[in-house]
């Protein structure tokens, strides 16, 4: 086989460089090193800021399908307003004891008992019967003591009528109960009539349904405890139907007391079905009804024995007393006793049922809005579950669905008693002695009223006043203790908050439904035992997202978590400032009075101001009368950075748009520790929620602004504006926006009343105040009444704006989009605050502009004439100019509506005539048009708005941002002025937009602002149509001349266009308020959806790492093959039709993306011979892409363009995977990278070098300096002397610890700069030709320099006068040099992995490091007929990894893309 090797050239192949460059193996050969290398990789340019653009969801987008789930908004979650009671009850009993209705015939023996009494224990039936009314109404006393019940004993027509009278009157609006037990009348009429007796008890008497209406008036919940109850509830209906008819008939019931829509909200329980009878079983109460819905916990024990085998046998052992009932110890409102813990328990269990079955405005109506309601139908489930057993259906009014007889949440109930039972028979020794059972009625504060009854042991054979459950606690306690003394509390609610728990691991994230747990985490915060855990897994329900948090308030929490603030408990500080940022972050409008009561907002007051000094920030802490917070050691507080962001925010939102909130807050301590946190705090969140905080604490609010104006605290504020994190900039930038003047602020604005003090004293009393918790308004009243120092304080106060303005705009070269856009606003606020100021400034540009283009010598002249220049009035409006000329599509449009709405007001102003000569007079005198597209669009006449559709109103329209609908200020019909124009000065902006649409094509403000480029072009001389058809005479037929916007131009994320039809102006805010909200709505607990296995984006990622591992391994070994194998034989040709300029491969996608020599990427599949996407840059005209880089092609990549002048954009999506066909191509971040780029001879426009390592953008090009931006802050770091006077042609870089980079000159010069140095010393080392320059090195302009990622990092250069040299920055001299045949290298590059180069001229040749030709490509497309200069090689580029090799050719459309392949088969 080696007699067949062939060698190219005349000698064997040198030798190749086998040791590492630069020292770098003795520096990153460590472990440590390499291992934080694989393992750390960071992702840049994909934070929310990016993605999400710094602007909220708005509502729409909302409830679009993608996130309507992930919201879920439940409106009226807040029950406090609606809330009402039930403060009277009717108690009617028509029992007749001694003689039953004809209408029955009862069974022997019979259900005799009628709450809890037997009527033949007594000798008289009146006594028994009052006895019975006394005994229920001590059974309803449980459930509510607070309403007042009336009793009416066998009553007749008349005391009915005058009772239910009675208690509407005394009720008013509010609800009655009215209870009805006619176990001794008639059962009621198909036709809906009820019974009572005659005075004498000789007759039965009717009370027809619509007369008791009329008599009770609404609301009313009723309790139909009688045989066919249905028919009263179906009658019932029918009969409030009748009088809604009767009401559109105009015959409305002038007797009712109520209006007839009230009696919709009539509520019905009934006993049983129409034609059902009551059961009679004699082990149960003949009222069964009545007790399941005031007794429900002793009917349960009855029942639960009832249906035991073990009854007769087992059971018998359950301590009993006299009649028979079982004896469970305790109190009913006591929870920690077991009659007390059954109770909340069936609570909890009920309330679960009724959740999870009822739908959630039924479930709000009766188990929310009143505690009585609640109660009554809470129990009413139990009816439901037991009387069916005995042929008896409980219906209701509201219906509820069979279900709840079923659920399977009556199994723990039945396990709870169960488990109670077993216990108290292990005890029955130590019980035997108690023969009755010690109850107390009442119920427990929150929503969820307790369901509480007396039990059944109430002895039958007592006097009837023991009989009631109210006098039962008045029986012996002396056993009490003895049989608590071991007893085990339930399991129940530890094992539904274990169930919690598991569904919150298992399934919560992913389903978005409500867990059946619910409820019951809600009662068990009234558990001191169990409250901690049930306040951190309701904390990660709340993490999942707002659905979560608005089932949790509509189910009742908040009151809980309210009342929570006034615990002292150290513990729940962290989860509870959780919770309340996530209420907050969803509705805190709903919240904000509440947290005023009992000074809740303290709570997050005093954790805000908490120090390692002052344990609590200030006195008046909510209980801290109680506890000596002081005392508590400084290790108890568990409160971090993180939570003191939280209250920061809390604290925001309970103070905006709440005056009082803002009064009771405002205070220098808070002010101090806020500046001391933006100032020191190393985390971003508090430090941008701090500076939020006080752009709300000063807002609209003079005193406040004043005081921390003369303080001194304003010019502490000033001096943090340049945080390192784009959120806390852009957070200050909104604080300074709020400290402005109010706009309509002025002399007769002035607040009537009594000042707050001179100068003198309020600053004294806000010095002073910092020993008390708070500041209010209302502490500061009493001073003289208002003099001359309320207006000296206003011009003092507006000398500041200036102040700020100069401040702002520093920062107009931030690399973040979000900064700039907020600068928008601020000066949108600041043009509003001075008007008129700035219709002089924009006058006066018009002006300007005329004088530049009829006689530009004259200029300086003008500006010292001008009233407006060198004035900040001036300075801001140029500004505002530049941002119109933004690389960023939103900042640029907002700034053009700006710069329209006061041209707009320009033209209505009495100099609006003029303003329309002037600006048709720069139009006329526009004898260039500069873009393309302008060539078709007619300069657009005087006409008015109405008839000019959408001309010249490009933009982007905001007014829905902050969910205020349109636009404010907008003007009426009746103001339908002529367009505005707009110019911009031709010194600030040195190019004309580029189109975004056709109406962009149209704009009047985008026609003026091409003059200033047209200005400058004239002055260098320089004529681009003459230039082009020079050039043009010389093309190859085969390419399309490439056009400037002629493809898609990409948006950016929420992206919404400007309305057109309205008249520009820009809403009050940007929208980053809210966006900034929006981030305690999003999961922080969890992991994100790209971190958790098994979700697509995970399973994507990790394929993609795969991908990548597999990619490297395959690559490696082809190193060889790169020398010895044929890399002519595999030729693929992708025709681009336009001729390409920059060629790049992606590392791991099969993509080769190229641009041409205006504005248009293009993404090929070199592999499939498809193009992928085709976007437009969007660059002005006469620039030109002149740099390309890949971002994060670890795993999604972003494509990075640069341009000639000095502009970075950054794009997703341009890629294609399968599964995002349907996003477009986005910009995710542009700005001006550098500022005042030379004109020079040759032009290199923008040259950077990405290090993805470190996240850092190396930019320089027609500059003297190297500029360094770092991704994650946006910002300028660093700006590094470039030393020479020549422009950089290219920049490289050390790809692994990104110290040390180095720079190519169009002089010949390479320069090595250390970054790790002083600025002013990173030059470390300058390689110069010459005579006394460097040896082998040529004088030709750097074509390319590049230092390998991996291999043995090579350093190569290659010059235009033809010289390869190969360096080590340890040397002096190249390590290896040789000089390509033609004696000229057009362009150049480097294998990132494998030892070859590649320099093309005419010919394309490749070689090894060692200075050997491996081959010479071939020009696919190079014939005898083709023109002499398509042979010259236009672009050239290595793939990173594969052994391929794309060039282009000057005039031909066509990219060629070469594969090496193995010459040598192996058998």
């Amino acid at each position: 086989m080696a007699s067949q090797l062939v060698y190219f050239g005349p000698k064997p192949l040198q030798a190749l460089n086998a040791k590492m460059r630069h020292g770098f193996d003795e520096d990153y050969n460590s472990e440590q090193f390499l291992s934080s290398l694989a393992n750390n990789f960071y992702i840049y340019f994909d934070d929310k800021r990016h993605n999400a653009n710094g602007l909220p969801l708005l509502d729409a987008e909302k409830r679009l399908p993608a996130h309507a789930k992930t919201y879920q908004p439940i409106v009226d979650w807040k029950v406090m307003k609606e809330r009402q009671k039930t403060i009277a009850a009717a108690v009617v009993l028509c029992l007749n004891l001694g003689v039953d209705p004809p209408d029955v015939m009862k069974t022997y023996p019979c259900a005799k008992l009628e709450a809890w009494c037997d009527p033949g224990a007594y000798t008289d039936t009146k006594k028994a019967i009052e006895a019975i009314g006394k005994s229920l109404q001590a059974q309803y006393e449980t459930l509510s003591l607070r309403t007042r019940y009336k009793q009416s004993l066998d009553p007749c027509v008349e005391e009915v009528k005058r009772l239910c009278n009675t208690l509407r009157r005394l009720a008013k609006d509010e609800r009655i109960l009215f209870h009805y037990n006619g176990h001794g009348v008639p059962q009621p009429t198909a036709s809906g009539e009820i019974w009572v007796f005659n005075r004498g008890y000789t007759q039965y008497i009717p009370i027809s349904l619509y007369d008791l209406q009329t008599w009770l008036g609404a609301p009313v919940v009723f309790v139909y405890d009688c045989n066919s109850a249905g028919n009263i509830v179906h009658n019932f209906k029918k009969f409030v139907q009748k009088r809604i008819d009767d009401d559109n008939e105009g015959n409305h019931d002038e007797s009712a007391p109520s209006p007839t829509l009230a009696y919709l909200d009539l509520l019905q329980l009934a006993a049983c079905r129409s034609h059902e009878i009551l059961p009679m079983s004699p082990a149960l109460p003949a009222d069964l009804f009545t007790c399941c819905l005031t007794c429900p916990i002793d009917i349960s024990l009855k029942w639960f024995i009832m249906q035991l085998p073990l009854k007769d046998s087992y059971y018998l052992l359950l301590p009993r007393n006299s009649s028979g009932s079982v004896i469970v110890p305790g109190k009913l409102t006591d929870r920690r006793t077991p009659l007390g813990e059954l109770n909340w328990i069936f609570t909890a269990i009920t309330d679960t049922i009724a959740w999870t079955s009822l739908s959630r405005p039924i479930f709000k109506r009766l188990f929310r809005q009143d505690l009585m309601v609640a109660a009554l139908f809470r129990n009413f489930l139990l009816a439901k579950r037991i009387m069916p057993h005995l042929n008896c259906n409980p219906v209701s009014d509201p219906p509820l669905p069979e279900s709840v007889r079923h659920h399977p949440m009556w199994d723990s109930w039945d396990l709870a008693i169960d488990q109670v039972f077993a216990q108290l028979i292990k005890n029955n020794t130590a019980s035997s002695d108690s023969d009755s059972l010690p109850t107390t009625g009442g119920s427990f504060s929150g929503p969820s009223a307790s369901t509480a009854g007396s039990n059944a042991s109430l002895e039958q054979s007592r006097p009837p006043a023991a009989s009631s459950a109210s006098a039962s606690a008045t029986a012996s306690a002396a056993a009490l203790p003895q049989a608590l003394s071991n007893y085990q509390h339930s399991t129940f609610f530890e094992q539904q908050l274990t169930a919690f728990e598991i569904w919150l691991k298992y399934s919560g994230a992913s389903t978005k439904d409500p867990p059946d747990q619910l409820p019951i985490v809600l009662q068990v915060l009234l558990s001191q035992v169990h409250r901690l855990r049930a306040l951190i897994l309701l904390s990660k329900f709340l993490d999942l997202g707002p659905w979560a948090v608005y089932l949790s308030l509509s189910i009742g929490i908040f009151p809980y978590v309210l009342k929570l603030l006034q615990s002292p408990a150290q513990e729940l500080k962290p989860v509870l400032i959780f919770i309340w940022a996530r209420i907050m972050a969803i509705d805190y409008k709903s919240t904000q009075q509440e947290l005023c009561k009992d000074k809740g907002y303290n709570y997050f007051y005093l954790i805000l101001n908490t120090t390692p000094q002052n344990q609590i920030g200030a006195p008046g802490a909510p209980g801290g009368a109680a506890v000596n917070w002081n005392a508590l050691p400084a290790n108890n507080v568990l409160v971090n950075d993180d939570h003191k962001a939280m209250s920061a925010f809390i604290l925001t939102l309970f103070i905006k748009d709440f005056k009082n909130g803002q009064r009771l807050c405002f205070s220098i301590e808070l002010v101090t520790n806020c500046l001391r946190f933006i100032a020191t705090s190393e985390n971003p969140l508090l430090r941008q929620w701090c500076c939020l905080l006080l752009s709300q604490l000063w807002l609209k609010y003079p005193d406040g602004k004043w005081i921390i104006y003369k303080d001194g605290y304003l010019s502490k504020f000033l001096e943090l504006v340049n945080d390192p994190i784009p959120e806390v900039r852009t957070s200050i930038i909104l604080a300074l926006t709020t400290f402005l003047t109010e706009p309509l602020e002025g002399p007769s604005d002035l607040p009537q009343k009594p000042s707050r003090g001179s100068q003198m004293s309020a600053s004294t009393s806000m010095n002073t105040s910092s020993t008390n918790s708070t500041v209010m308004s209302g502490q500061r009243q009493n001073g003289p009444p208002i003099s001359i120092n309320s207006d000296l304080r206003k011009d003092e106060l507006k000398q500041q704006d200036s102040k700020f303005a100069n401040v702002i705009l520093k920062l107009l070269g931030d690399g973040s989009t979000i900064v700039r856009k907020e600068i928008v606003f601020f000066i949108n606020r600041f043009i509003k605050v001075y008007e008129k100021f700035f219709l002089v400034v924009a006058f006066n540009q018009l002006e300007e502009e005329i004088v530049l283009i009829d006689n530009p010598n004259n200029l300086q002249e003008f500006r010292k004439k001008s009233p407006a220049y060198g004035s900040i009035f001036s300075s801001v409006w140029k500004a505002l100019l530049i941002l119109s000329e933004d690389p960023h599509l939103e900042v640029k449009e907002l700034a053009e509506t700006l710069i329209d709405g006061v041209m707009v007001k320009l033209r209505m102003s009495e100099l609006g005539d003029l303003v329309q000569e002037m600006q048709d007079c720069l139009l006329s005198k526009s004898s260039t048009n500069i873009s393309d597209s302008f060539q078709a669009s007619p300069i657009v006449s005087r006409q008015p708005m109405s008839l000019q559709n959408k001309n010249g109103m490009n933009g982007h329209n905001r007014s829905n941002s902050n969910g205020n609908g349109v636009a404010n200020g907008t003007h009426s019909g009746a103001h339908q002025s002529p367009l505005r124009n707009a110019a911009s000065s031709g010194t600030l902006n040195r190019s004309s937009p580029g189109k975004e649409d056709n109406s962009d094509a149209s704009s009047i403000t985008s026609k003026l602002k091409s003059l200033g480029i047209a200005s400058i072009f004239k002055s260098f001389q320089i004529d681009e149509d003459n230039e082009i058809k020079k050039f043009t005479r010389i093309l190859n037929q085969g390419t399309i001349p490439s056009q400037y916007g002629a493809e898609y131009k990409p948006r950016t994320p929420r992206y919404v266009a400007r309305n057109l039809d309205v008249e520009p102006d820009l809403p009050d805010s940007s929208g980053f308020f809210e966006y900034s909200c929006e981030y305690f709505q999003e999961p922080q607990m969890s992991k994100s959806e790209a971190d958790e296995p098994g979700s697509k984006e995970y399973v994507r990622r990790l394929w993609r790492r795969n991908r990548n591992e597999q990619t490297i391994q395959e690559t490696q070994p082809q190193k060889k093959i790169a020398i010895r194998g044929d890399w002519n034989r595999e030729l693929s040709v992708l025709s681009n039709k336009t001729q390409p300029k920059l060629l790049r491969f992606m590392q791991f996608e099969k993509m080769l993306v190229c641009t041409d020599e205006k504005d248009t990427v293009s993404v090929w599949d070199w592999e499939k011979k498809n193009m992928v996407t085709k976007f437009s840059n969007g660059n002005p005209f006469g620039t030109k892409i002149t740099d390309l880089k890949f971002l994060n092609e670890d795993d999604l990549p972003l494509v990075m363009t640069g341009t000639s002048d000095g502009v970075i954009k950054i794009y997703k999506n341009f890629h294609c995977e399968g599964y995002d066909d349907d996003k477009p191509v986005q910009l995710v971040t542009a700005w001006r990278a550098l500022t005042d780029l030379l004109l020079t001879s040759r032009i290199s426009g923008l040259v950077s070098d990405w290090q993805q390592s470190r996240g850092s953008l190396l930019v320089s090009g027609d500059v003297k300096i190297i500029r360094v931006w770092d991704a994650p802050r946006e910002l300028c770091i660093a700006d590094i002397p470039a030393r020479s006077s020549s422009s950089i042609t290219n920049i490289t870089s050390d790809q692994v610890a990104g110290n040390i980079f180095v720079a190519g000159f169009e002089d010949g010069t390479i320069r090595v700069y250390d970054r790790r140095l002083d600025t002013r010393e990173s030059m470390v080392k300058v390689w110069q030709g010459g005579r006394n320059g460097t040896k082998n090195m040529g004088r030709g302009a750097i074509r390319n320099v590049h230092m390998q990622r991996g291999g043995f990092r090579e350093l190569v250069s290659t010059s235009a006068d033809g010289y390869i040299n190969l360096w080590d920055i340890r040397n002096s001299d190249p390590v290896v040099s040789f000089n390509s045949p033609e004696r000229n290298i057009r362009a150049a590059d480097v294998h990132e992995h494998a030892p070859i180069i590649t320099t093309g001229s005419k010919s394309v040749n490749i070689w090894t490091t060692a200075g050997d030709v491996v081959a010479t490509l071939k020009n696919p497309h190079d014939t005898y007929l083709t023109n002499r200069t398509s042979n010259y090689i236009s672009s050239i580029a290595f793939h990173p990894h594969q052994m391929m090799i794309a060039t282009n050719y000057i005039q031909d459309g066509h990219i060629n893309v070469y594969s090496c392949t193995d010459i040598v088969s192996e058998y």
